[in-house]
Parts: C-alpha cells; structure tokens; sequence
C-alpha cells in the first residue's frame, strides 16, 4: 500500500533539481554515494524530498564552488555537521552569553565565524558575500569554516539569531532593576536603537530575503518580532489588569509600540533633526497622552 504525504511540504525531484540549479542526474549520482539521504517514497516510482534534500544540495554545491573538494571529502565533511548536530552544535541550540572566555575554544571559533559575517554581510550584502570573504577576512581555511557551517544560508540564519539574542539580552539588563512599567518599555526602545543602529543592515536583508520562493526568512523574521514583542505583550496585560491602561489589545498594542521604535529608530539615521532623546519623549508623551486635544487648548 502507498504512502499518502501531503505534497505542499514535499516536491518531485524535478522540481529539486530546479530549486538546487543541478540536473536530475546529479542528484541520483549523491543519492548512489551516500552524500544526499534518501527521499520519502510513496511507491515504486514515486519519491518526494523535502526542504533538508534542498539543503545539502546547496550545501554540497557550496563545498565543490568554495574548496573544489572531492566527493570523499565531501562526504566526510557531510557526516562531521551530522555529528555535530546531534551534540547539539546546531544553530539556535544554546544561549549567547555575554562572556564566552570560560567556553570552549570550538565556540569561541564558532562566535569569531558570526561576529565577521556580521561585518561582512552588512558591508557588502547577503547575496554579493561569498564564503571566501568570510573566510579571508577572519583569516581561516574555508574547511574550518565547514565544520562549523553547512552553507552560507545557515550561517546567516545563526547571525540574524545573534543580533536578535544580543537586542534581547541588553534590554533584559537594561530593565532588570526598573519597575515602572513606562520606564521599562523606553530602556526597550533604548536598547533597540542601540542594537539597530549596528544592524540595521542585516535585519534589512533579512526582510529583502522574504520575498524569495525558500520560507526560511519569512518563519526567522516570524519568530524575531514574536521574541521581540512578547515582553511587550506580557507587560502590557500587566499594566491593563492593574489598571494602568484602559482596556485594549495587548497583542496589538505589543506589536504598535515594537513597530513603533523600530520606525522611529529608522528616523534618526535619515538625517540629524532629530535626538533619540526627543524622539523617545515623543514617544512616551504620545503613549501617555494619545492623540485627543487637550481641553482649552
């Protein structure tokens, strides 16, 4: 009896092949030497792959454009990031502590890998940025950089995951000690404005990177405002049930004021009109005051 899959997350391997810019014959040459695992099959004649298919193939064409390995090495390299994920060397598998001296030295080399994409992709772009410019400006062989990183997507991801622990992180040290509940929510802003001004450019690309067919960018950049804005929402179901607010939606309001300081943050790099002390107090007088007239006026 066939197996039934659900074909929007699966595709032919016609359609790999287009995706990967590989031939159909390539992919049944990895599949017989073991370096691309096996698709779903619903038949004898009937095979679907998934995203992970696409994945090692843009992987394997990176490695045969960037270090003209041979397939043996390949495969090698291959079986050391499966190993490496299953310890949990994955991205997004542990936190970013602030101080990485008593790390050992695999992540401490793993951090210097995303501290110079984080340079390097937001001085020459995502797409224009080859592994080599990595690589030579951090001053290692583009093998260390394999075992660290699978492809050059993956290693954008782990940075994009970076700006957002570091934007989280400071605003969690920026509010630890304030209680007031607009005080809080302005050292957030404080700490966005902060952290935007240095990476602006890869939040940018992130979002350029929504429109391509790959959802990977559309579910990163899904999961960054939710990081973002879920203190937001939380803090502000506070202040309603303590009756600090009148009655709205904490949701929405969570993602206007992220939405917010994130524009407003925009509007200090456009010229020099405007502090961020003056747009900040624009913002907390227009929180608190709404935009009603005041009586008299």
């Amino acid at each position: 009896m066939a197996v039934r899959v659900n074909e929007k997350n699966y595709m032919r391997i016609s359609e790999l092949a287009r995706r990967a810019g590989v031939p159909r014959s390539t992919i049944h040459f990895y599949l017989r030497k073991g370096l691309l695992h096996a698709p779903l099959k619903t038949g004898h004649t009937m095979a679907y792959y998934d995203e992970s298919h696409l994945e090692r193939l843009q992987a394997i064409q990176e490695m045969k454009m960037n270090m003209r390995m041979p397939i043996t090495f390949i495969k090698g390299r291959i079986s050391e990031l499966e190993k490496a994920r299953e310890k949990g060397l994955e991205m997004g598998s542990s936190a970013h502590p602030s101080d990485d001296s008593s790390l050992g030295p695999r992540y401490r080399r793993k951090q210097e890998i995303i501290n110079t994409a984080i340079n390097v992709f937001s001085r020459k772009g995502y797409h224009r940025t080859k592994v080599q410019d990595i690589t030579q400006a951090l001053g290692i062989s583009t093998g260390t950089f394999y075992i660290y990183f699978p492809n050059k997507r993956e290693l954008f991801i782990e940075v994009v995951d970076d700006v957002l622990r570091t934007i989280l992180g400071d605003a969690a040290d920026a509010i630890k000690t304030e209680k007031d509940l607009m005080k809080r929510w302005l050292l957030r802003g404080k700490a966005f404005y902060e952290n935007y001004t240095k990476y602006n450019e890869i939040l940018y690309q992130l979002r350029a990177e929504t429109a391509g067919e790959d959802r990977w960018a559309q579910e990163k950049t899904k999961k960054i405002y939710h990081e973002l804005t879920k203190p937001l929402i939380r803090e502000a179901r506070q202040a309603i049930d303590q009756g600090l607010f009148r009655k709205v939606d904490p949701d929405l309001l969570g993602y206007a004021m992220t939405g917010l300081i994130e524009i407003m943050s925009l509007r200090t790099t456009l010229d020099r009109k405007y502090s961020f002390e003056e747009i900040m107090a624009f913002i907390h007088d227009l929180i608190s005051k709404g935009l009603e007239p005041v009586p008299g006026s």
